[in-house]
């Protein structure tokens, strides 16, 4: 490679490092965009067919799509050109937001435009995300690494805050907007993509055959009694997160809350998630990670059920910030148990399992909240998914306090 060739060499300061700005800015007005059609979402639905149960398909196929796309995301991220693969993923999110947000402008938006847009956007976020992930190490050095992870965290928080609130608000002058929005937020990042200057390929590209390697990383996380029960909690605990969260909305809207004030209500969620982000670094390093666990797992099968006494937002938001900062504590501590017993030679594949395990429970509980909410009164879901956090604390209870933490090598 010659001088001229050569990449720019990447600052050590992350706030004068150009590349890795226009990669932190430009995801987190994706994330912003997303997070304001994933609001309004269920209220397009519930308002279209009128029906809970096809607000919880609709939203099972939007979340799973994402699921099954990671299945490819990281052999397509290993083997071709990561700028082209973000690119390429970008434009099409663009095409398909446009044309959903015209489908809904018009007012031609039926269950299989719903469902069809979806399963492609959902095609295309995985890739684009994990690309953007491992374009990280390419534009800061590793000195500085840990430190460009955190405020990418932090950057996904802050959009989770600002990205309901905006769709909420454009939701109720027009159903379309928030869909218009998601469509700039990705034309905007694909942009700040077409303006990096450092090579983001990869050193040695994968080889064809990622179908053995993905499952060479399940079958570690198998093997492993602690990761495998840690995993299973985590996604058990997705599940019922995810039909909570559905749960409140579908609920508001039958009680007449505004889309503004649900977006309100998803803001609280989010502040919760980033409490529990930034208290997690400091607990872990003085409270038993065991104690971490059971204490979270209590809080949310504690949350969870008082949510069925009111529907006032005024109730629900104090509710729905405590339950956040609950998951976002104990989503650290397995994230770290993860890192700590996993070889190196095995993290990226063993973290592709971890995430397809994460990703497929939350459609599973939309489902199950719309079927619900469809069938039973609005207490029940809040009730039956309560339950499932209790028992979810109770196996955690049998988990040893030190062996998650004892590395283990393959």
């Amino acid at each position: 490679m010659t001088a001229a060739e050569s990449p720019p060499a990447a600052p050590h300061r992350l706030l004068r490092n150009r590349d890795f700005q226009l990669l932190l800015w430009g995801q987190g007005l994706s994330v912003l965009g997303s997070g304001a059609a994933a609001l309004t979402l269920p209220l397009l639905v519930l308002a279209e067919t009128g029906s809970p149960l096809r607000v919880g398909l609709v939203e099972a196929v939007w979340t799973g799509a994402v699921a099954v796309a990671c299945l490819a995301a990281g052999p397509l991220t290993d083997r071709y050109d990561r700028r082209a693969v973000m690119l390429w993923c970008e434009y099409g999110r663009v095409a398909v937001s446009a044309a959903f947000a015209a489908a809904v402008a018009l007012g031609r938006a039926p269950l299989p435009v719903l469902l069809g847009a979806g399963v492609l956007l959902g095609l295309l976020t995985a890739p684009f995300s994990t690309a953007g992930l491992a374009s990280v190490r390419k534009v800061v050095p590793p000195s500085r690494l840990a430190a460009a992870l955190t405020l990418n965290r932090v950057r996904g928080q802050l959009a989770g805050l600002l990205g309901p609130l905006a769709g909420g608000a454009l939701f109720a002058l027009d159903p379309s907007l928030p869909y218009w929005l998601n469509a700039l937020s990705f034309l905007v990042s694909a942009a700040t993509v077409h303006a990096l200057r450092t090579p983001l390929d990869a050193v040695e590209r994968a080889g064809p055959r990622w179908w053995r390697a993905f499952a060479e990383g399940v079958r570690f996380l198998w093997r492993d009694r602690v990761l495998r029960r840690l995993t299973l909690i985590a996604s058990a605990q997705n599940f019922a997160v995810d039909g909570v969260a559905l749960t409140v909305v579908v609920v508001s809207g039958r009680h007449g809350t505004s889309s503004l004030t649900i977006g309100l209500l998803y803001d609280f969620w989010a502040a919760g998630a980033l409490v529990g982000a930034l208290l997690a670094p400091r607990l872990v390093d003085r409270v038993p990670y065991r104690t971490v666990l059971l204490a979270c797992g209590a809080v949310c099968s504690l949350v969870v059920p008082l949510m069925a006494v009111s529907a006032a937002p005024a109730a629900l938001a104090p509710l729905l910030a405590a339950c956040a900062a609950a998951v976002s504590l104990s989503g650290s501590v397995m994230t770290y148990a993860q890192v700590v017993r996993t070889p190196d030679t095995l993290q990226g594949r063993v973290h592709g399992g971890v995430a397809l395990l994460l990703l497929a429970a939350p459609p599973l509980g939309s489902a199950l909240a719309g079927l619900l909410l469809e069938r039973f009164p609005d207490e029940v879901p809040y009730l039956a998914f309560g339950a499932l956090l209790l028992l979810l604390t109770a196996v955690t209870s049998q988990t040893s306090p030190t062996s998650m933490l004892s590395p283990r090598s393959a």
